[in-house]
């Protein structure tokens, strides 16, 4: 697998360590060694079975769906039955309903499974207005969370006003500095820069990096997220000079921080990629633009959500560069999975269609030549 130009350090240090299971303390004779989460060093590698079994056993709240050291998640199967074995706990014996109704949700959409997340949300939405009221935290956040969901099914205009709301409190309960409020502020800015509104979205992006970078500091995730985004937003409006530093910095961080398969590292990578696509340089951004793919179909699966955009982008550099075979399968394949995933009408699924069809006439003028 190609690695950025960023990994080599960080590859030596993890090197330096023998591979050998944090859990057991054994080697690869008891079984195949894996990095099932974001920690580096002496935690880096497990044996899933004994993780599993950890995960099964503790009593740490998380344990089921997270590292309790990275906080990485770990996106699999066995996150999804432990969170709905306690969420029908919960419905009997009266526990945390609201959070467990989320945690559930959250893992469902962190693994690309967007109706169930939806239903979810929606019932703990229900109960907390019902109980806690419209402006206590555990509310708004469950604002937030379907306002971000149905954004992603592309539902921008049931999305807004739950962006708008959760912001509107969150200044007023939380003020502006606090980190809720940042999301909010995030969030609501990934709403208008989807509508288009890049201008009210760049303002929103760079308060949200501000404050953030001054109250969280630069290393960490969420002012990560912030500093992509905007880097993301520049480079859509065509200010490649104000964007590559961003885009640089998001994933050497990234790097530093989360590794080479964390999900944020690999929205980084892939957003290098496209700043460099949208330079000229093709060569430089090719390789970024596999790697975030190859590792997102390893980690994620060739279903999810972010694997299929990346499916899309790969096949978008292609085509500039000329390989339409090569770009057309990438272009089916982002089709056939976004129709799968997020239906017929998404604006994703729509956007693939239409680069299809752009490939196909380029392909039958080429062939008239």
């Amino acid at each position: 697998m190609r690695t950025s130009p960023y990994a080599g350090s960080e590859r030596a240090c993890e090197e330096a360590y023998e591979k050998r299971c944090w859990i057991c303390l054994e080697g690869e004779a008891d079984g195949p060694l894996a990095q099932l989460c974001a920690c580096r060093g002496t935690t880096m590698w497990s044996h899933k079975a004994c993780v599993d079994a950890w995960r099964r056993q503790s009593d740490k709240e998380d344990a089921a769906y997270r590292c309790g050291q990275c906080k990485d998640h770990y996106r699999d199967a066995l996150s999804l039955e432990l969170l709905r074995a306690r969420l029908q706990a919960n419905r009997t014996d009266g526990g945390n309903l609201i959070f467990t109704l989320n945690t559930l949700a959250l893992e469902l959409q962190t693994q690309g499974v967007y109706d169930e997340t939806e239903q979810l949300y929606r019932e703990a939405l229900e109960i907390g207005r019902a109980t806690l009221g419209n402006r206590h935290h555990n509310t708004l956040f469950s604002i937030n969370n379907l306002g971000l969901l149905l954004q992603a099914k592309g539902d921008l205009a049931a999305a807004e006003p739950l962006c708008r709301e959760a912001l509107e409190v969150s200044r007023e309960t939380l003020g502006n500095r606090h980190p809720d409020t940042l999301t909010s502020t995030n969030n609501l800015g990934l709403l208008l820069e989807d509508k288009g509104d890049l201008a009210a979205a760049e303002l929103l992006y760079r308060e949200a990096l501000e404050v953030s970078r001054d109250t969280l500091g630069n290393r960490h995730p969420s002012t990560l997220i912030y500093i992509h985004n905007l880097g993301e937003l520049l480079c859509d409006k065509g200010d490649l000079a104000a964007a590559e530093p961003l885009c640089r910095e998001a994933l050497e961080v990234s790097l530093e921080t989360l590794g080479n398969r964390h999900p944020d590292t690999l929205i980084s990578i892939s957003g290098l990629g496209r700043l460099l696509k949208a330079k000229g340089d093709l060569a430089a951004a090719e390789p970024l633009s596999r790697e975030a793919l190859e590792v997102s179909r390893d980690t994620l699966g060739n279903r999810h959500p972010s694997t299929l955009i990346y499916i899309h982008n790969l096949g978008n550099l292609l085509m500039v560069k000329g390989d339409l075979a090569a770009a057309e399968l990438l272009y089916r394949e982002a089709v056939e999975g976004r129709r799968e995933t997020l239906g017929d009408r998404h604006p994703n699924t729509l956007g693939s269609i239409a680069k299809l069809d752009l490939l196909l006439r380029a392909k039958r003028i080429k062939n008239a030549c």
